[in-house]
């Protein structure tokens, strides 16, 4: 963790046009890893009372161990973010009930640090089958505005995302093709950004395509500081299931397996004036179990990530 620390304070200025080093404060390396730590654990929390909601077969003596997260984050920005761009190898697996595993990309905001402070939007595939009843890759979106007590949900399972007529995929959509680690991929191309009139979060994206507007996220679902501007971006996998029964992440490879691990690349943060910012270098990591789930450092905007190999769904 002490890591986390020296770095996270500096990190931001890798995102930043030379001009604005100087007109900008940052916070120490120490708030800023207190920030990007709080929306960890409140995320952690309200994920763990989703999936009891949505997973009822999961084994609930395991509570403590029954979520695996491995990805990078941020959350130093003066301004705040509004927006982020990536792409994302999309996977399958053949999954049984109280398992789950998903590529994500979380927009948040801590609040108060309590769990119904939490507001978030996450968006990526995944395969669950206590949510939709199969083991097929999907793709998906979810938010929140209270840390899931009483607002937010999967996909359109409640008043939240309004879809773009005529968008060419829609949140809860099955993703026939899936890439093979070893051989073609199948990409995932996200672009979620705040439009500056409506303040409506607009989704944007593409199966191997450019990405398109299809739905948004209205201002109005959101109080706060979130109806404005997100507080954090994260980015990598999450896992869930019995500890008795784990389920793979990403493509089922540790990211020390290049050739094989599924990665995010093309990572981009937006900024109050819309512009996009790419991640040239490396951002603070969190692996709740390292030596089963990992992320490599960011590269170019690209890093890998997953673990707990299982044989993936054959294209």
């Amino acid at each position: 963790m002490g890591i986390l620390v020296v770095v996270a304070g500096a990190l931001f200025a890798l995102l930043l046009p030379p001009a604005a080093y100087a007109s900008r404060s940052y916070p120490t390396g120490e708030e800023a890893d207190q920030k990007l730590h709080a929306i960890i654990n409140n995320e952690t929390n309200s994920i763990r009372g989703l999936i009891d909601h949505v997973s009822p077969h999961h084994d609930k003596a395991s509570d403590a161990n029954i979520i695996y997260f491995a990805y990078h984050g941020v959350a130093t920005a003066p301004n705040g973010y509004y927006g982020f761009i990536g792409t994302m190898d999309v996977y399958g697996f053949p999954l049984s009930q109280g398992q789950g595993s998903a590529a994500a990309v979380w927009i948040s905001d801590e609040g108060d640090g309590a769990r119904s402070g939490l507001k978030n939007i996450m968006i990526g595939w995944d395969v669950l089958p206590d949510l939709y009843g199969d083991s097929k890759t999907h793709f998906y979106t979810k938010w929140t505005n209270d840390g899931y007590q009483s607002t937010g949900c999967f996909n359109t399972k409640c008043n939240g995302f309004v879809p773009e007529k005529g968008a060419a995929i829609a949140p809860g959509d099955v993703i026939d093709r899936v890439s093979s680690p070893k051989g073609a991929k199948r990409n995932l191309n996200l672009k979620i950004i705040k439009n500056g009139t409506s303040g409506d979060w607009l989704v944007h994206t593409g199966l191997d395509r450019d990405p398109q507007l299809i739905g948004r996220f209205p201002r109005s679902l959101f109080t706060g500081g979130f109806a404005d501007k997100a507080v954090g971006v994260l980015f990598g996998g999450v896992a869930a299931a019995p500890l008795t029964n784990p389920a793979p992440m990403g493509s089922g490879y540790l990211p020390t397996d290049v050739k094989s691990a599924a990665s995010i690349s093309n990572i981009q943060l937006i900024d109050q004036d819309g512009r996009a910012w790419p991640v040239t270098g490396d951002l603070p990591k969190v692996e709740t179990n390292p030596s089963a789930y990992a992320v490599s450092p960011i590269v170019n905007g690209q890093f890998f990530y997953g673990g707990h190999q299982q044989p993936p769904v054959v294209p």
